[in-house]
């Protein structure tokens, strides 16, 4: 980042993050589909919509619109929040060129690295994935778990390994770019109790056959076909 040539610092620890992104209308009157845009610093996170095409056209960003969330940071980060915040809905022009996209307005200008290349996913094999979250509606609720035991899977090639708070568990895993199928999983046999109980049984339900997976940087989600399934991440 600059301000009139001259380099400008982030709160120590934090980073801008942009996210564009495409979703369909699901009324039948306006646009077919709205360009999404959210932007994060540390601490509150700004959105915005717009009709296709009219987020960056003519060869800037267009926010008219926005909504900011409402949690008290302290007083550093809110200030960089709203410093952010006057910057993007100043219709800052923007340049995308090899993996590298720069904001400039009024003499500030902010350059931005993919994701994807700033942080590259992890790969499934050799992590220890440790449940966080369990999904239990549609691929979209979640419901976390503060009291069970640690649980994590790990991968590597063919086969699988775990800890389910308080089994250990292992099996065969067979996969494609998009989906893992598990077989053969068995585990020991010591009771479980309370919330750790339930992340067992999703667990177990989830490597009962074939899954979708993806991988967000260091986040993997475990999908079933029902719907249900793990949130899971990795250490750094």
């Amino acid at each position: 980042m600059t301000e009139d040539g001259n380099p400008k610092d982030l709160v120590p620890n934090t980073r801008i993050r942009l996210e564009f992104a495409e979703q369909p209308n699901p009324n039948e009157e306006g646009p077919r589909v709205y360009h999404c845009f959210g932007a994060y610093a540390g601490c509150n996170q700004l959105g915005a919509s717009a009709a296709a095409g009219e987020l960056l056209a003519d060869g800037r960003l267009w926010i008219d619109g926005y909504f900011v969330t409402q949690q008290r940071c302290e007083p550093p980060l809110m200030v960089q929040d709203e410093w952010l915040t006057r910057f993007l809905v100043s219709k800052p022009s923007w340049h995308l060129n090899d993996g590298q996209l720069t904001l400039a307005s009024a003499g500030t200008a902010i350059t931005l690295l993919d994701r994807k290349i700033a942080e590259p996913d992890f790969p499934l094999d050799g992590r220890r994935w440790k449940v966080d979250t369990v999904i239990i509606k549609d691929g979209d609720l979640r419901q976390y778990h503060h009291g069970a035991e640690e649980a994590w899977i790990t991968f590597d090639g063919e086969r699988l390994t775990g800890w389910t708070g308080c089994n250990e568990l292992s099996g065969v895993v067979t996969r494609t770019r998009t989906e893992l199928t598990f077989t053969g999983v068995t585990t020991t046999d010591h009771a479980c109790t309370g919330e750790t109980a339930e992340v067992e049984t999703a667990i177990l339900t989830t490597l009962r056959a074939t899954v979708t997976y993806t991988i967000d940087y260091n986040r993997l989600t475990l999908l079933t076909p029902a719907g249900t399934g793990l949130d899971l991440t990795a250490n750094r």
